[in-house]
């Protein structure tokens, strides 16, 4: 892969059309796929212009060729892992972690798990931006919160009214359920109607609330979470920031 295709492809991120370049860089991704010395540098190029997610399965192609499974990435130089496991939109996530009471890591942890810090991501279900709201629980969050102003269901690819919302909304469904992460997690993902029914069922034994839990994507959402929280933790704990 030419390193000019690298520095010429990123116009389209200028002028908003971020799926377009999404996919020119995907393409060059897939191009550079078995080549290390020219991944790990569009791993850097794409962290550098702000596509997060590509940049990170950029990364982790990079520990893929030189033969590491899961366990052995977190052995790997700390660049990958601080790349893999980032601190984006870090003044953003400062914020909401202060208003709402979030451990920061914590947060990152949801975000990552739910965009892959792609800001401009949508699910099948019609989940939108960084933290995967549906536009309906957007509209409902913006009106009680009177944010942002003329609020549009496009806002919510915007990363600052994404992690406001996404922070409102899971925080009011921790406060909801006595401060159980578990179960709001569950609501976040599933709709409190269910977690409801599930928390019900469960009382407060996590580890029967998990088996519970009668959708599996839910499930593997919660331990997903937990399981990046772990492995920021390990990052963090002794090189804070």
């Amino acid at each position: 892969m030419p390193a000019t295709r690298v520095s010429g492809a990123a116009p389209n991120c200028d002028v908003g059309l971020y799926e377009e370049s999404r996919l020119e860089f995907e393409s060059l991704r897939a191009d550079a796929s078995f080549d290390p010395a020219n991944t790990f540098r569009l791993a850097n190029h794409l962290i550098d212009l702000g596509l997060y997610r590509s940049g990170i399965i950029a990364a982790r192609q990079v520990l893929n060729l030189a033969g590491m499974d899961d366990a052995g990435t977190l052995k790997a130089p700390a660049y990958f892992n601080h790349v893999r496991f980032g601190t984006y939109y870090r003044p953003l996530v400062d914020q909401a972690a202060e208003t709402f009471r979030f451990d920061q890591i914590f947060f990152y942890s949801v975000m990552r798990q739910e965009s892959l810090f792609e800001g401009f991501v949508s699910s099948g279900a019609g989940a939108r931006g960084l933290m995967q709201i549906i536009p309906a629980t957007g509209a409902s969050v913006a009106a009680q919160i009177e944010w942002p102003p003329n609020y549009t269901s496009g806002d919510l690819y915007r990363p600052i009214v994404s992690v406001t919302l996404g922070a409102d909304y899971l925080s009011a469904q921790r406060n909801y359920f006595d401060g159980d992460l578990y179960v709001a997690l569950s609501a976040y993902n599933a709709g409190p109607g269910n977690a409801i029914a599930w928390h019900d069922l469960a009382g407060d034994d996590p580890d029967l609330f998990l088996e519970i839990i009668r959708f599996a994507e839910t499930r593997n959402y919660i331990r997903g979470i937990y399981e990046i929280f772990t492995i920021y933790r390990d990052i963090y704990q002794q090189a804070p920031g």
